[in-house]
């Protein structure tokens, strides 16, 4: 069982924890810290941590930023695992939140749903591809109660979209004073208020004649308390570090889909002068053949050594395309199997979990190619099914 205390208890947030844990076999709520106290609800809450018992074993924060140091202070004196999910820090409270995790683990995020998570990420990827022909532009909607403006998901959203741009985007916050035209190299970001509006986050990349919106919505609060419960199970397994969405993503989100292929060919060329295998690309190109797992590297006499894979069905144009007298190597009836996941970026020795688990199998692998998303193996066609099973089963992919 984790003891959780709950910090921020007498809130709307705190109090959804609270009931949420109510019967609960794995999560135990052992107190609450609340300035205002909470004489109604049927645990114990204190005005400060200073004057709480020492036995929980993670502190859940939805209160405010002016609580941080009582925070810091109770986990240094009994080593309590931290989820921060308060937002509106100043930048030197910051450093203390980074400093603290060099001892004590620590879960920060601007917001705990897992969907704006994958928001970001999207965005991330909207960005890629776009350019810099569309203009950006994000809305968050909030209850009128809601302290900071703009919300620490906005601005999070934000930086995920920047760190694409290379950190070129100037943030603009509003429009009441501005008086000229849009610079393309704005990105704004603006703030609505009103009733009781849980989260809403609109991302518009504007571009001529076209407007694409990614949005996400929080309908009730408790996908916050779901979202900070599971970095609270997170962080049992740690002892130190500064920990996010993105740590959960890739832990859980490594590997999410994996597939296969039959009928697949390789072909290895161990020598070839690199003009050369441009000239075979565009030769292949020009027969309509699609290559996949198209793998280079540079010999010492300056040749290269290239290999990449295709259908079987297409092979005799293929090698119909490759030079005279250019000695070539071809696999014909091998297999393919392509393990995906969009944490995959986040999280090192996914390829070697990977191979590992076709080295169980009894896979013989002869190629890989991986990019941020993706591992693709060529394997031997007869022990393709054991190898997907044994990648699915290492994942939990049913």
């Amino acid at each position: 069982m984790i003891k959780i205390a709950i910090s921020g208890a007498a809130g709307r947030i705190g109090r959804t924890m609270f009931k949420s844990l109510i019967g609960s076999t794995e999560f135990e709520a052992v107190f609450g810290v609340d300035v205002n106290g909470a004489d109604d609800l049927p645990y114990p809450v204190y005005k400060s941590f200073d004057a709480a018992p020492l036995d929980a074993d993670v502190v859940i924060d939805f209160s405010s930023p002016a609580a941080l140091d009582d925070i810091l202070a109770y986990a240094v004196r009994t080593g309590a695992k931290l989820v921060l999910a308060t937002t509106g820090y100043s930048p030197e409270q910051e450093k203390r939140v980074e400093a603290i995790s060099h001892d004590v683990p620590v879960f920060r995020a601007s917001n705990m749903s897992l969907g704006v998570n994958l928001l970001g990420n999207l965005a991330k990827e909207a960005a890629k591809f776009l350019g810099e022909d569309y203009d950006i532009e994000i809305v968050e909607t909030h209850h009128n109660r809601k302290l900071d403006s703009p919300s620490g998901t906005a601005l999070t959203l934000a930086d995920e979209i920047n760190s694409v741009r290379e950190g070129s985007l100037e943030y603009t916050y509003g429009r009441h004073a501005a008086k000229h035209r849009r610079e393309p190299n704005e990105i704004g970001i603006h703030a609505v208020r009103g009733g009781t509006v849980v989260g809403k986050h609109e991302i518009m990349f504007l571009g001529t004649g076209e407007v694409i919106t990614l949005m996400h919505e929080s309908e009730n609060k408790e996908v916050f308390v779901r979202g900070a419960l599971r970095a609270a199970k997170f962080l049992m397994t740690k002892t130190s570090g500064l920990y996010n969405m993105t740590s959960i993503i890739a832990q859980n989100y490594a590997v999410t889909s994996v597939r296969s292929e039959k009928d697949v060919a390789l072909v290895t060329l161990p020598h070839i002068p690199f003009d050369e295998f441009l000239g075979l690309l565009d030769a292949i190109k020009q027969s309509g053949v699609n290559l996949d797992m198209i793998s280079h590297h540079f010999n010492s006499d300056d040749t290269a050594a290239v290999s990449f894979t295709l259908d079987d069905a297409s092979l005799s144009k293929v090698e119909g395309c490759i030079p005279t007298g250019l000695v070539s190597k071809t696999l014909r009836g091998a297999a393919k199997i392509t393990a995906e996941g969009a944490g995959m970026e986040h999280k090192s020795g996914v390829a070697a979990d990977v191979l590992t688990a076709l080295r169980g199998a009894g896979a013989e692998v002869f190629a890989i190619t991986t990019s941020e998303k993706q591992i693709s193996c060529c394997i031997d066609a007869k022990s393709l099914s054991a190898a997907e099973a044994a990648v699915k089963s290492y994942y939990g992919i049913k």
